[in-house]
């Protein structure tokens, strides 16, 4: 009896044991369908993660803006730090007056107006002016006449009809009548007027009218006047300012100017802002501050996005000499998780391993990596961020169009 119940345990625990099938390396679920280690499905259109490495296809780096860059060994940067204020690039900003004494017609911008070279700008009415014209108008005229008597007399004089003193008259009339032509075509001209408008005045209905234009593309940046203002010849209307670049003007101490040069690179920052501006170093005084005792140095920086205007203050970094080689990487290129920082080695085409890494001190917007990357590494450069944020999360949805 003893025997019998231990062969029926045996046998309950035998069937109580499940069946495998052959082992093919995946999990599958109950329709079928592959499942990965989470239990959730594979699906198109999202990046695979093994580990520490994200798979992405080039429509999704393209539309993450990933690019990746070898990295070499170049000097590492040193900069000499200062704070400064900004200015209008002057060499591109375009004072707009008026050469004749006159009143506000007509405006045709507002402050703030892009506008671009050439764009009508205000209309100036000026008896000053109409005179001017007037005075052309029959300068002209008599220039005319003259000229036809000139032309008449020569035919007679060649026929001997008329004597060659007759002839000698006509010819310093016809003269002086060019002179005079000449001299009120110089006034007009001197008044703001192009050759143009000169010779379309025959055809005008109305007179003593100056419009000013844009000298140069860019902004308006000023313009005090108002409609009816009388303005005496001279007075600024309006100033037209190109703000693709600006300056920044900084002060350094003499002891500081020893590596600074004309042409060197520079960095300009905002406070509480992330924002980078490229410059460079334009000038540098010969004349020394005798209060401050320092010496300004101007940069020209590219004003991206329009972000830097006159008057503000900034910290401008500006490269003064260079150090032992290193692993230099834009500071965009560098990611924090936690206590780690990380950046993204693009190991094989759409293949982005995640690095963890050592870095020294960052200089003009560039940081050397001291440990976790060798040289020739083809590192991320742009997009890092969207690789960090994707790491730390499941699925990078490609949109289609």
């Amino acid at each position: 009896m003893k025997t019998l119940i231990t062969l029926i345990a045996t046998f309950t625990l035998l069937l109580s044991v499940p069946v495998f099938a052959e082992d093919d390396g995946h999990n599958h679920d109950e329709a079928g369908h592959t499942q990965n280690g989470d239990g959730g499905h594979k699906e198109d259109g999202q990046h695979e993660e093994d580990g520490d490495v994200i798979k992405l296809t080039p429509t999704q780096i393209k539309q993450a803006g990933i690019e990746s860059k070898a990295v070499f060994l170049r000097p590492k940067l040193q900069a000499i730090k200062a704070p400064g204020s900004v200015t209008f690039n002057e060499y591109k900003l375009a004072d707009v007056t008026t050469l004749v004494d006159g009143v506000v017609h007509a405006r045709h911008v507002r402050l703030g107006d892009e506008v671009k070279k050439g764009k009508k700008l205000v209309t100036i009415t000026s008896s000053t002016l109409a005179q001017a014209e007037a005075e052309y108008l029959r300068a002209e005229a008599e220039h005319r006449k003259s000229k036809l008597d000139l032309k008449r007399i020569e035919g007679l004089a060649k026929e001997k009809i008329v004597s060659q003193a007759r002839l000698q008259q006509s010819t310093s009339i016809h003269q002086a009548a060019h002179a005079n032509l000449a001299a009120a075509r110089a006034t007009l001209a001197s008044n703001g007027l192009s050759s143009g408008k000169i010779d379309a005045l025959i055809n005008l209905k109305q007179y003593g009218q100056l419009t000013l234009y844009a000298p140069s593309s860019g902004t308006i940046v000023s313009d005090d006047f108002r409609l009816g203002q009388h303005i005496a010849a001279g007075t600024l209307l309006l100033q037209v300012a190109d703000e693709s670049t600006v300056w920044v003007e900084v002060k350094f101490s003499q002891s500081q100017m020893s590596g600074i040069k004309v042409g060197q690179s520079a960095v300009v920052t905002l406070k509480n802002s992330h924002a980078r501006f490229k410059g460079r170093v334009i000038n540098i005084r010969h004349q020394l501050d005798q209060t401050t005792r320092t010496v300004g140095v101007r940069l020209e920086v590219q004003n991206y996005e329009d972000g830097l205007h006159p008057g503000m203050f900034v910290n401008a970094e500006i490269e003064a000499a260079s150090g032992e080689d290193a692993l230099l990487l834009p500071d965009e290129a560098i990611q924090r998780q936690g206590s780690e920082l990380i950046v993204f080695v693009e190991e094989e085409p759409g293949h982005f391993e995640r690095r963890e890494v050592r870095v020294g001190k960052s200089v003009m917007g560039l940081t050397p990596v001291i440990e976790g990357i060798k040289e020739g590494d083809p590192v991320v450069v742009k997009g890092a961020f969207v690789l960090s944020s994707e790491l730390a999360k499941s699925g990078f949805e490609v949109h289609n169009h």
